[in-house]
């Protein structure tokens, strides 16, 4: 605020550096001058099974990538909150009491738009939890399909989405909230193929080449403390292992 008349102080803007380094992803396929002659679709079936792996490959290096030569994964990141299991909970279980603090730990503005991820194995137990007792309990996890017509399930309002890149039952990363808005993948160009017959032409083969540079990282580097309260939140949440 200013008086009138008046101006206001001026500070100095400080900014952090966000960098990412694009790193070459290769796939590489032998196939004989004979088996191109007779089938020559075999070509096409291997550039479309190519580029759904590079697809697979790349999903699971923004779950769990280690941030070296690859992407660094949201599960490794140090702007992910991991919220400890309850005293005395059994292993390989999820409760509402999980959930509920994962849930006070998201940033707020995140919570409109992030996903719940998790594993196929923690189906059971989403689907077993309840608020209270006997008549008076009430589901948290509420099931795709009914009157609504939803695709996925949901707790507290978002979307429960199966991935096979989710850990375990369990372990960290069964369970993971996430606002994908807030991870950044930087590419350049699709994916190349190209085709030789010189590296292993005394063999009569064909070498196939599949390549494309990309690479990415969340936006945040740590976890934000709040403008009023103590613990941290982040556009990122897990659960620890319960074992």
């Amino acid at each position: 605020r200013r008086a009138e008349a008046e101006t206001v102080s001026a500070k100095q803007v400080k900014l952090g550096l966000w960098e990412v380094r694009l790193e070459d992803m290769m796939g590489l396929a032998y196939l004989t001058d004979r088996l191109m002659s007779d089938a020559p679709a075999l070509a096409g079936l291997f550039r479309e099974a190519f580029a759904d792996e590079f697809g697979f490959k790349l999903d699971d290096e923004i779950f769990r990538g280690t941030g070296a030569g690859q992407c660094l994964g949201i599960l490794t990141a140090g702007a992910t909150v991991s919220v400890a299991k309850e005293t005395g909970q059994l292993a390989n279980t999820i409760l509402y009491e999980n959930v509920s603090k994962m849930w006070d730990r998201v940033l707020p503005r995140s919570k409109a738009r992030g996903v719940w991820l998790t594993n196929v194995e923690c189906g059971t137990q989403l689907r077993s939890m309840t608020i209270g007792t006997g008549t008076s309990a009430a589901l948290v996890y509420m099931p795709p399909g009914g009157i609504s017509g939803s695709q996925y399930g949901t707790i507290f309002g978002r979307p429960v989405i199966e991935i096979e890149h989710a850990s375990a039952l369990g372990t960290k990363g069964d369970l993971f909230f996430a606002d994908l808005s807030q991870y950044k993948l930087v590419r350049k160009g699709g994916i190349q193929q190209d085709e030789s017959i010189h590296v292993r032409f005394i063999y009569g083969e064909r070498t196939l080449r599949w390549m494309t540079r990309v690479n990415g990282a969340p936006k945040l580097k740590s976890a934000i403390t709040p403008y009023k309260g103590a613990s941290t939140l982040s556009t990122f949440v897990t659960l620890d292992t319960r074992a």
